[in-house]
């Protein structure tokens, strides 16, 4: 087991935890903590970084997100957070969410999955460029455009490009990866093998809260219902892509809010 890096916003005494999604950290979901306690005083936000990624440990040579999932359970137990948790999750987040709740479900009362789907889903689309093009990309270089114009000239986004450099430390006279780019590689096959249904479908007493994107295609209309049919809230962020809290961030608080009660 390994403690995670983390970060706390708020002094209500219900706290929440929230998990990033794949190659990011806890600071990816600092304005959406920060606007959380605001809405609800009574709460404090904590932001984990996953096993792997940030500040936190590194993960271990063949990663699942069993590995995480017991990382994240043992932090919020050694946080001394009382039980039952409520953990909300983007994306890896949310299927981490979900593995902790096949783990111990007694110990938690609330999931709040952000574009997450509990069906397994084969890697693909712009995260299999993104991450090709990370693990291809140089060591070490002596600035950060190097970098930006690896990337750039691998065709990615703007804004993907920002958030990859997220994951540079600058080392004496260079800057380099603070992750295992490897390791995180072979993690991002593994993230949608897992029929994460059981999670959802079984007789539970943590209750669960959907929220997709409109223009995202992790959620499709056949998980709806059958999320729906399961007892879970489904809310749907119209213009929304997968990154909910980067396009609509204050509806998305509105949604988890109301989520919370």
């Amino acid at each position: 087991m390994s403690l995670l890096a983390h970060a706390r916003v708020g002094t209500g005494s219900r706290a929440v935890f929230l998990l990033h999604g794949f190659l990011g950290s806890a600071r990816n979901l600092a304005t959406l903590a920060r606007g959380l306690t605001q809405r609800l005083p009574d709460r404090s936000a904590i932001s984990l970084d996953l096993t792997g990624h940030g500040e936190s440990p590194p993960l271990p040579p063949h990663p699942d997100l069993a590995v995480i999932a017991r990382d994240v359970l043992e932090t919020v137990r050694a946080l001394e957070a009382a039980a039952p948790w409520t953990l909300i999750g983007h994306s890896l987040g949310g299927r981490v969410t979900l593995r902790a709740a096949l783990l111990e479900p007694a110990a938690l009362g609330h999931l709040t999955l952000l574009d997450v789907t509990p069906s397994p889903r084969a890697p693909g689309g712009e995260v299999a460029t993104i991450v090709r093009a990370l693990a291809d990309a140089p060591d070490a270089a002596p600035g950060r455009d190097v970098f930006r114009a690896w990337f750039r000239k691998a065709g990615l986004p703007p804004a993907a490009i920002d958030w990859l450099l997220l994951n540079l430390v600058h080392d004496r006279d260079v800057y380099r990866w603070r992750i295992d780019r490897a390791t995180l590689a072979a993690l991002y096959a593994e993230i949608g093998a897992d029929d994460l249904w059981p999670a959802v479908e079984r007789r539970r007493g943590y209750s669960i809260h959907v929220i997709r994107g409109g223009k995202s295609d992790h959620v499709s209309d056949a998980d709806v219902r059958r999320l729906t049919a399961a007892g879970c809230r489904v809310d749907t962020l119209e213009g929304a892509g997968h990154f909910l809290h980067v396009d609509r961030p204050e509806e998305l608080l509105d949604r988890i809010a109301q989520g919370l009660g």
